[in-house]
């Protein structure tokens, strides 16, 4: 088996995002830390893999919008605590998308501090390909896809992908890609179509809770929300096998109601 972790949207920087151990802090420590178990669990699950492609978002950068959110504005104290967090990933390979510029560049880009501390090349868009013996299979991963907050609309934005790829590789005469990897929406979706593969991966950054006990806002989309990374496996054939690994949310942002007592006679 080849083996393969694909993982975006970690938003370190914000309280919500993934956050290794020597940076939990304040009233979302509890939140950090249960989502930092839950992913070194899974690393640790895993084991080593052939490639890890971490597809943008890494740190949430200085807050445009508003910084309560943020445990630092640091732009290299994000970098640091992005890096270490992918770093506990035990790949043959590394590779590195750039992800949106409002969260990751200021008047630098965070992201490329991050690709240097984990000593790998970073891209916009990154074209992998995987051979055996008789087979290829071609990834193409990138941060940004459009989205939607319609449920019955989301997977359209991942199967437009595929189609674009293919009209680009027509007009431009490349073989299209197998798999296409996308990011930024924050949700799991596959679409199978026309014998390719389009995904849109989960985030690393937890959804806010209810607002009662944390006073800053996310800016959330409607509905839907994954948080988890995808595990790739493939077999001698060349057969692909995507695994999403989702962390359930009740464990960390539960829904509670108080019990009315008993009125007594």
């Amino acid at each position: 088996m080849t083996k393969g972790i694909l993982a975006a949207d970690l938003h370190t920087g914000h309280v919500l995002g993934l956050t290794p151990p020597n940076y939990w802090q304040g009233r979302c420590r509890g939140l950090q830390k249960g989502l930092w178990e839950w992913w070194a669990h899974e690393i640790k699950q895993i084991g080593p893999v052939d490639f890890a492609i971490f597809e943008g978002d890494l740190t949430d950068g200085p807050g445009r919008k508003e910084t309560l959110g943020l445990w630092t504005t640091d732009s290299e104290e994000q970098a640091d605590a992005a890096a270490e967090a992918l770093d506990i990933v035990r790949a043959r390979e590394r590779y590195v998308c750039y992800g949106t510029p409002l969260h990751t560049v200021t008047s630098l880009s965070i992201e490329n501090l991050v690709a240097k501390k984990l000593g790998v090349e970073i891209r916009d868009t990154l074209r992998l390909k995987i051979k055996g013996r008789g087979w290829e299979v071609r990834f193409n991963t990138r941060h940004v896809q459009g989205r939607s907050d319609i449920p019955t609309g989301q997977g359209a934005q991942t199967g437009k992908e595929i189609i674009r790829e293919m009209l680009q590789a027509m007009i431009e005469d490349f073989r299209p890609a197998d798999i296409l990897s996308r990011a930024h929406t924050h949700y799991w979706f596959r679409v199978d179509l026309a014998r390719r593969i389009g995904i849109s991966l989960p985030s690393l950054m937890l959804p806010d809770p209810d607002r009662g006990r944390i006073i800053y806002a996310r800016r959330l989309r409607t509905l839907y929300y994954d948080v988890g990374l995808v595990y790739v496996e493939i077999d001698r054939q060349g057969e692909v096998y995507i695994r999403p690994r989702l962390m359930p949310l009740k464990m960390l942002v539960p829904k509670e109601y108080l019990c009315l007592k008993a009125a007594e006679n």
